[in-house]
């Protein structure tokens, strides 16, 4: 959806405006700074990054933009977008990655909720939950996941009068089965101070929430500080600046940490700022470039608007990435993808990575 939106930005003038949201949404216990016993071995963490796709590109509302009469059709369009990519379907799909994988962490973006609350041109449900859909599945899969945290972010409530309703959340899970020593302290989440806003009609802007989410989490009496977040992908100068909230912010750790998430930045990317900061300035290890150096491991885009508009030779990019700090990955097992077969369950694939600290 980047590059659409990217071009509805250039066409409209959008501004991009600077908004202090410093919200603290959740707290529990203080830092853990564990000093590890050094006669120990190294503690293991499986971490996954997955975008579970919205179900559109909101391409049908871009070329309604500056055209408030045909933006109601556009919504109805959307929505029945969505319905037609089978969130559920996809969702019992990224369940049956997570229970193979079994990760200790998974980073989830693009985790939406649909509502319609007029008749749409088309069959099918009024309600569409991404979140609901995939811890369902994983419960019939036989895993036991919770949810650590959930940041809302973008919700569509903050404009009056649509005729359907949309939140975007981004979502930590954690594996809950008694054989996982895997004890979680510290959890935060927080917008980003650095916000993009466009305009969706005359005297309306829409503002694109985006934060992170982090916690402590404690393995063999080991600790490290895991942080989730979905960094701004349609106008780099926001991404930018949110990269650095992140080194500030959460990161600013004496603790190993690892960064996983859609970064929007990467190898093969148009946008490579963001990703040369954090490997460089702030000090990360990309994951994948160590453990699979010879790959490009391409995660974006395998199709565009709905699952039914596949790119023609596969994606193109790797911005979904595992970035680690004061972890050694001499001897980490290689990383992997999830995701890749067809039918695709989203339009990202995952990204699986062990690391030791």
């Amino acid at each position: 959806m980047r590059g659409l939106v990217r071009k509805a930005v250039a066409v409209t003038g959008a501004a991009v405006v600077l908004l202090g949201l410093a919200g603290l949404a959740s707290a529990t216990g203080a830092p853990s700074a564990t000093t590890p016993d050094p006669s120990q071995p190294r503690s293991f963490l499986t971490v996954m990054t997955r975008n579970m796709d919205e179900g559109t590109d909101f391409g049908y509302i871009l070329g309604a933009l500056g055209h408030p009469e045909l933006l109601g059709p556009a919504i109805g369009q959307t929505f029945c977008e969505v319905v037609a990519s089978n969130v559920e379907q996809r969702a019992a799909q990224i369940a049956d990655e997570i229970a193979a994988a079994q990760p200790d962490i998974v980073s989830l973006q693009e985790v939406a909720r649909w509502q319609s609350f007029v008749p749409l041109p088309c069959t099918g449900p009024t309600v569409i939950d991404a979140e609901s859909a995939l811890l369902n599945e994983l419960a019939a899969d036989g895993v036991s996941y919770h949810v650590v945290g959930q940041l809302d972010e973008f919700n569509s409530s903050a404009i009056p009068g649509l005729p359907v309703s949309f939140l975007d959340r981004d979502v930590l899970l954690a594996r809950a089965e008694p054989a996982v020593q895997l004890k979680l302290s510290n959890l935060q989440a927080q917008h980003f101070g650095t916000l993009l806003s466009l305009p969706l009609a005359p005297g309306v802007n829409v503002t694109i929430q985006r934060g992170w989410l982090s916690a402590d989490a404690t393995v063999q009496g080991r600790t490290v500080r895991v942080i989730a977040t979905h960094l701004e992908s349609f106008y780099e100068p926001v991404q930018q600046a949110q990269a650095a909230e992140i080194a500030s912010g959460p990161a600013n750790t004496p603790l190993p940490v690892i960064l996983a998430g859609d970064l929007n930045t990467g190898p093969g990317s148009t946008q490579t700022a963001s990703y040369q900061f954090l490997t460089t300035a702030a000090g990360f290890t990309d994951t994948w470039s160590v453990t699979q150096p010879g790959s490009p491991g391409h995660t974006d885009g395998y199709y565009t608007e709905d699952p039914f508009t596949i790119v023609p030779g596969g994606p193109t990019e790797r911005i979904d990435l595992v970035l680690v700090r004061n972890i050694a990955l001499s001897s980490a097992p290689k990383d992997y993808l999830v995701g890749t077969e067809i039918p695709h369950p989203s339009d990202h694939a995952g990204v699986v990575a062990k690391v030791g600290f």
